[in-house]
Parts: C-alpha cells; structure tokens; sequence
C-alpha cells in the first residue's frame, strides 16, 4: 500500500442492498411457513374448546347432582340444565352460555352408532346427555371446513371419557 491511501473499509451501497434483498426473501418464505393454515388453527381451537366445556360441564353435573345436556344445531351449541318442568338453557353462567359456530364450520355428528342431521329446530331438547351419574351420551363429532384439509375430532363414550384428536389430512 503505498503512502497516504487508504484501504477500502466496509461494503458498498450495493452490496447492502443486495444483503438486506435475500434476507427479505428469507425472511417471507419463513413467515409463510410458519404462518401456516389459520383456518385450521382456528377450527382446532373451536374442536378442542367444545371438547373441554364437555369435560367440564359433565364433571360439574357429577359434582352438583344435576342431569345437563347440550344441544348441538346446525351452527351452535348450548348448554341444558334438567329441571322439575323439563328441559331448560343454562342462563346466568359465563362459562356454559351458547357457542356459535364459524359460518363455515362443517359438524358430523354422530350419536350411539347412528349419523344425526343436525338442524335449528327452535326448540330446547338435548342432543347429549351429561348425567349426575358420569355417564355421557356416547357420540362422535368431526369438526372440518372446506377451507382446510384439516379435521378434528371429539369422542365420548358411555362412561365419561372424552378424547380430542387431530384426523389426518384429506
């Protein structure tokens, strides 16, 4: 190096717009990766919510004696309470209050072995039974959308036991 020149330091304008281009490029391939599908992450959420307010709502009708129910139509489900003059809503409760479904949200629901039709029928009758003794309505209920190949599935048999799981894509 000859006297009084200086060696180049750093990096060019272009060179750093270059770095900060691929690590841009990066940077959105990664976050769709990991965005991933929402609608599926959201229909997992709503799969797993019903399942727990289930367990919840049938230890709580062992715990106070009391015979619940759930009524599931096309696009809600809410919960019963068995009274001396029949069947009523849940009222006053913040956990047990009616759940309303995505508007997409596709429910198969099937009940002791039979495949029901689910519909908004107006009137209060429960689809499930939650009883003071532990046992459940035993029944089956797929959770799955048109815009996501994920689905997900709730299970009770007749002594209680409620399972969540995620079903292989389609």
């Amino acid at each position: 190096m000859r006297v009084g020149q200086r060696a180049a330091a750093g990096f060019t304008l272009l060179e750093m717009l270059v770095v900060v281009a691929v690590i841009g490029i990066i940077l959105s391939f990664a976050v769709l990766n990991l965005g991933g599908d929402r609608r599926a992450a959201e229909l997992s959420a709503e799969s797993r919510r019903f399942a727990e307010l289930l367990r919840l709502a049938s230890e709580q009708a062992v715990l106070r004696g009391e015979e619940w129910g759930v009524q599931i139509d096309l696009d809600e489900y809410r919960f019963l309470l068995y009274r001396d003059d029949g069947w009523a809503l849940r009222e006053g409760d913040d956990l047990f209050h009616p759940r309303t479904l995505a508007p997409d949200t596709e429910l198969d629901l099937e009940l002791e072995g039979r495949d029901l039709v689910l519909e908004n029928s107006g009137e209060i009758k429960p689809t499930l039974l939650l009883l003071s003794s532990g046992e459940v309505s035993p029944f089956t209920a797929v959770f799955a959308t048109n815009a996501t190949e994920y689905r997900y599935r709730v299970q009770a048999d007749l002594f209680g036991d409620i399972h969540w799981e995620a079903l292989e894509p389609w």
